[in-house]
């Protein structure tokens, strides 16, 4: 795993509903977001080039805007990422189009340069000699400056929240050597199924996947019934805005019961004074081997980097180290003799040495073995 000196968490600091001083401040961020769009068009179609990041803040700092100059920056920014986005399509997919729309409106960002701290409340600045910004915060955030607020409009529930992202301190405790080890292995059925060379967890995902599931027969559903009506319609609109408010909930629904399986599980790891959680690293499977389209479809559904984030920042706060290992094999291999065999079902059996276990334990077990490098006499069963 990745290993940063410094952690970012955003929390939802503040709500109001919408008003003209807020609406306003987002269409101005659409404003800025739809010049850096034009001025890049222009450069690219009339010169043949792409303006760089630098040159399109040097570009815009001269344009009189009503807001902090770092807000700018962070709106360029936004459409800079976008950019970098489009140039890394363009690999895999030559007919990737740039991101040439302009916004009417566009998530409006305060900097920590224009932020401070004042009698409970979030000052937002809009730049010399204008007034600014005040947003009432919850009492567990007062006292503390955020690296960057955001305005962001909820299009479900029609109200404007502050995001605000506040940087952690994880805890951190010098180690002499690995010290207690938890291999993970992630899966479909079973999320996690942890493994410590003693003893296995397997943690039950057959509720997360049938969210899952649901979610996507929903998508089709609708997708179909959209693809019957004529594009911008009133019941095109009304089917559109049924599918955003649904998908929403069921996101947030799958969403937090991933983060339940994971806080169980850190909490568990805490518990029992691990060190270190090893995660099996899966990318390859994705990203270089075609199963046909109904296993391909259940692999992009399996969020396995949306759970290797929540245990990574849920272990580092707690000062549990994160790292990975290739598990290339490790569900194929036997425990306790080596002998390579695929298994087919949810319990793996030995043809050699006549071992048998669940296969994600195998997995585990595995993973846990390549990456301390000595062999174990696994749980039979397990």
């Amino acid at each position: 795993m990745r290993k940063t000196d410094k952690d970012y968490r955003s929390y939802i600091v503040a709500t109001e509903k919408p008003n003209d001083c807020l609406q306003g401040i987002n269409r101005l961020g659409g404003r800025i977001y739809s010049k850096t769009v034009s001025l890049t068009q222009e450069t690219q179609n009339k010169k043949g080039f792409w303006l760089s990041d630098s040159g399109l803040k040097k570009y815009l700092k001269f344009k009189d805007y009503p807001c902090h100059a770092h807000s700018v920056q962070a709106i360029i920014d936004d459409y800079c990422g976008a950019r970098h986005s489009f140039f890394g399509n363009l690999k895999s997919n030559p007919n990737a189009r740039p991101p040439f729309k302009r916004k009417w409106y566009h998530t409006f960002t305060w900097r920590a340069s224009g932020i401070t701290y004042k009698r409970g409340k979030l000052r937002l600045s809009m730049g010399r000699g204008r007034d600014a910004l005040y947003i009432k915060i919850d009492k567990k955030f007062q006292g503390k400056v955020p690296a960057a607020v955001s305005l962001v409009y909820n299009r479900n529930t029609h109200i404007y929240e502050f995001h605000a992202t506040y940087e952690t301190h994880p805890q951190r405790k010098p180690k002499a050597d690995r010290g207690s080890v938890v291999a993970v292995d992630l899966g479909e059925i079973h999320p996690i199924v942890s493994f410590d060379g003693l003893t296995s967890e397997i943690y039950n995902g057959r509720y997360l996947r049938s969210l899952v599931q649901y979610r996507e027969k929903f998508k089709a559903t609708l997708n179909q019934l959209l693809s019957r009506c004529q594009r911008g319609s009133r019941r095109w609109k009304k089917l559109k805005r049924a599918k955003n408010r649904t998908l929403h909930t069921l996101n947030n629904l799958i969403r937090d019961v991933r983060h339940k399986i994971t806080s169980r599980f850190v909490s568990t790891c805490k518990s029992k004074k691990v060190e270190t959680i090893v995660i099996g690293d899966i990318k390859h499977i994705r990203h270089s081997i075609d199963y046909g389209s109904k296993i391909n479809q259940k692999l992009h559904q399996w969020a396995f980097g949306q759970i290797t984030e929540m245990i990574a920042y849920k272990a580092k706060a707690v000062g549990i180290e994160v790292d990975s290992q290739d598990e290339a094999y490790t569900s194929q291999t036997c425990p306790q003799c080596g002998h390579r065999k695929k298994p087919n079902k949810r319990a793996y059996h030995c043809r050699k040495c006549k071992w048998q276990g669940h296969r994600d334990v195998v997995g585990a077990s595995n993973i846990l073995t390549k990456y301390q490098g000595w062999l174990f006499n696994p749980v039979v069963g397990a």
